[in-house]
């Protein structure tokens, strides 16, 4: 009965407050440790390994995970388009955009390789036809292993021991010979969500940046994540500012980096 109504519940539509309530109502589904399957919104189906954080925790319950981001996806991002999904877990926003999106060509990558197994499972379970996933970490060196620390929390892995001292060694690939091997000559979105270490998949990607190559890139401002990956606040943001980027908010306001601490999202865009 309470998985009846908890299916209802994550398919209605989203509002303010439902995350919040529906932990309340359904408490037993909050941090539990094992995988569930669930039919959610756009008619995406997910396998998800838990729901000890927040990925799995809004998927099973809002049926939809950080929905301001992926509606922006979905408005801003036209038929056809070549899109690359950085950090894709378990291919919570990548898999709706892809599905939603006439002919999307979808390129996904994640570096923890029990995550990358739900992110597969997911990408077979929605019938994705135009798409490449990579197990690996996106750098800004290629062909070099790395320690990955990992835990429970997979939407939390990253290379800083922030949530776990247990780590994993993964190969390393940059933007750059990823679409040099792939004969990849453009890419009109990008999505990156690397836990603080943004700065080096696009040090990665210099000659597609410079050049601009990369149409737009969506990517998360996480002032704590860069404290704790060791790189300068804001430095990922100079870095596209050089290769000649204009940095705005999902509303389209102009990006200032001097006043915004928060944790947020920034668009970058060839402009001209």
């Amino acid at each position: 009965m309470m998985k009846a109504l908890l299916t209802i519940y994550r398919s209605l539509p989203w509002f303010k407050g439902k995350l919040r309530l529906g932990k309340l109502l359904f408490s037993n589904y909050v941090n539990a440790s094992h995988e569930f399957t669930i039919n959610a919104h756009d008619g995406v189906t997910y396998t998800i390994p838990n729901t000890l954080e927040n990925i799995g925790l809004e998927l099973i319950i809002n049926g939809v995970y950080e929905k301001e981001v992926l509606d922006f996806l979905k408005a801003n991002m036209k038929d056809h388009s070549v899109f690359f999904d950085v950090g894709a877990n378990v291919g919570s926003i990548g898999i709706p955009v892809a599905k939603t999106k006439k002919a999307i060509d979808y390129h996904c990558f994640e570096a923890a390789p029990d995550t990358f197994d739900y992110l597969q499972k997911n990408i077979e379970s929605n019938h994705l036809t135009s798409f490449q996933s990579s197990n690996c970490l996106v750098h800004h060196t290629s062909g070099i292993s790395h320690r990955f620390y990992v835990s429970a929390l997979h939407g939390k892995n990253s290379l800083a021991p922030t949530y776990s001292n247990d780590y994993i060694e993964v190969g390393a690939v940059t933007i750059d010979d990823y679409c040099r091997m792939n004969e990849i000559p453009q890419i009109d979105w990008m999505k990156v969500d690397v836990q603080g270490f943004e700065l080096f998949v696009f040090q990665g990607a210099k000659a597609l940046l410079q050049n601009q190559l990369v149409k737009n890139i969506l990517f998360e401002n996480e002032p704590w994540a860069e404290d704790q990956a060791g790189i300068e606040r804001g430095k990922a943001q100079q870095f596209l500012l050089d290769c000649g980027y204009s940095l705005f908010d999902m509303q389209g306001h102009v990006w200032n980096n001097q006043i915004e601490t928060r944790e947020t999202m920034i668009w970058a865009k060839c402009v001209g």
